[in-house]
């Protein structure tokens, strides 16, 4: 199935209309009837606004090959001269090209050193420029073997089981790698349970230039603002601290499979 007709069923499923599905990614409907004909096609990052506007993974938008691909770098098998890769005996090994794994180790040691390497490639073979090259990576490479969380996320001792604790009364954040005894201007601190994301609180994350950048739709009043948007791996926590009238707005480095959570002053904190 081609994008025109995925854009128009998925929209038609979701029961809205031109007018709506432009107004939820800033177009104007003219757009979203050229893309249902075929007449043009969204980007790449405009197919990552769809499909959060359509609540459907981004891969289904982004028209990828019915095919084998190597498993690190997303790249199809059937292009001429891919080799397999080889295991530590030299044994061929079908999930993953020679170029990302050789001799039973990866030839690139994080995510975005791998897409920094394969931009090149992927702007020659597919037209795209740098930057749509990135934000297709950012995109594609999370889904695949080595970087999906199940395969990656260490189950012992990382920082994604760490804690996060804010202060009622001045807004410190703290964080810790697991449950402890804290307290702020007086008063003890309790650690905070994240929520599951309601609509108020769903986050759209995009891939521009090698970086996370994680956006809410959320009203920022004094009263009832996003306290801050952390990104989590494995070995790392990183906080963006934002005030009232900000936009709710963070952008972190892509360092491999991660996890985001946003804290609302009114009503707690979410993983997005």
């Amino acid at each position: 199935m081609g994008i025109s007709q995925t854009i128009s069923e998925l929209r038609r499923e979701r029961g809205l209309t031109q007018e709506q599905l432009a107004a939820r990614v800033y177009v104007t409907r003219q757009a979203v009837s050229r893309w249902e004909t075929g007449e043009s096609e969204p980007g790449i990052d405009m197919r990552k606004l769809l499909a959060g506007a359509l609540d459907v993974p981004v891969v289904q938008l982004l028209d990828l090959p019915d095919e084998p691909v190597c498993q690190c770098c997303g790249t199809p098998f059937s292009v001429p001269n891919m080799p397999y890769g080889t295991d530590a005996e030299g044994n061929e090994n079908t999930d993953y090209c020679r170029w990302c794994y050789e001799n039973g180790e990866f030839t690139s040691g994080a995510l975005d050193e791998l897409i920094e390497h394969n931009v090149p490639y992927l702007c020659a073979a597919m037209g795209y420029t740098r930057e749509e090259a990135v934000s297709f990576m950012g995109a594609v490479a999370p889904t695949l073997k080595r970087w999906s969380a199940a395969e990656n996320r260490n189950t012992a001792g990382n920082a994604a089981k760490g804690l996060f604790y804010t202060c009622p009364e001045c807004g410190n954040i703290a964080w810790s790698m697991g449950e402890l005894a804290c307290s702020c201007c007086g008063k003890p601190l309790e650690p905070l349970v994240a929520k599951k994301a309601d609509g108020a609180h769903r986050a759209v994350v995009e891939v521009s230039d090698g970086s996370h950048v994680v956006r809410l739709d959320h009203p920022m009043a004094k009263d009832h603002h996003i306290l801050f948007i952390a990104c989590v791996v494995d070995d790392l926590v990183r906080i963006k601290r934002l005030y009232p009238e900000q936009e709710a707005l963070a952008s972190f480095f892509i360092q491999g499979p991660c996890e985001f959570y946003a804290y609302c002053s009114r009503d707690g904190l979410f993983r997005l």
